[in-house]
Formats: C-alpha cells, sequence, structure tokens
C-alpha cells in the first residue's frame, strides 16, 4: 500500500472519528455545554491517538484481506469497549456505589456502542480502500 494514500486514510478516518462523535455528544449535552464536556473532548482525543496506531497495522492487512480479519477486529473493538467502559467507572469510584447490575448495564451498553462502531470502522475503510485503488 502506497504511503501517501494510507496517511490519507488514516486523517480521513481521524477527522471523521473525531468530528462525528463530538456531534453526537454535542446533540445530548445541555446548551451550552457544560465545562466538564472538555472531559468528552479529551477522551475523543485520546481514542484518535489509538486510532492512529491501531490504523497504521490494519489498513495494509484489510487491503491484503488477511484470513480472519473481520473477527480479529471486532476483537480489538470489544476489548476496546471493555477497557474504555473499566477507565471511566474507575475514573469516578462513585460509580461503583451504584450496584453491580448498572455497572453491568454500563459496560454492555459501551461495548455494544463499541460493536456497531468496529462494524462501521471496517465498512468505512473497506470503501475507502476501494475508492483509493481506482485512482
Amino acid at each position: 500500500m502506497n504511503d501517501l494514500i494510507k496517511k490519507k486514510i488514516i486523517a480521513i478516518n481521524l477527522i471523521s472519528f473525531f468530528f462525528i462523535w463530538l456531534l453526537i455528544f454535542l446533540a445530548g449535552a445541555d446548551k451550552p455545554p457544560p465545562i466538564g464536556f472538555l472531559w468528552l473532548v479529551g477522551l475523543l482525543i485520546a481514542l484518535d491517538i489509538v486510532l492512529f496506531f491501531y490504523l497504521k497495522s490494519f489498513l495494509p492487512r484489510l487491503k491484503l484481506r488477511k484470513k480472519g480479519i473481520f473477527f480479529i477486529h471486532m476483537v480489538y473493538f470489544f476489548v476496546g469497549g471493555i477497557v474504555l467502559s473499566l477507565v471511566t467507572i474507575l475514573l469516578k469510584p462513585s460509580y461503583l456505589d451504584v450496584g453491580l447490575l448498572n455497572i453491568s448495564f454500563w459496560t454492555i451498553s459501551i461495548v455494544c456502542v463499541s460493536m456497531i462502531n468496529g462494524i462501521c470502522c471496517y465498512l468505512f475503510n473497506l470503501i475507502l480502500l476501494r475508492l483509493f485503488e481506482q485512482q
């Protein structure tokens, strides 16, 4: 894979991921967003950094259509969802007071969103690879 194409695809991913999730978070936030909203922006930046390093190794494997790439990709997003939910719980220890059922619901919700995000990421990158291959 051409390095320039890889850099373009990664840039498109990072910019679209950041702004789409920023718009989703803004849609659910108070108007104007409270100062605590900056934590979500920080989270998006951190996730963008992780996505950057992930895409550097994922895109060449996707281009080669390595066997089991979708399954491995989804495992990464599954584990990422679990880690993200646990980090958010540990950063706010008062969450532990809500009970195991609520913590489980929180974790399952974050993992489901992460898995949907993984499917979208996979399809989005397949489309981008095909578009750049045609050029």
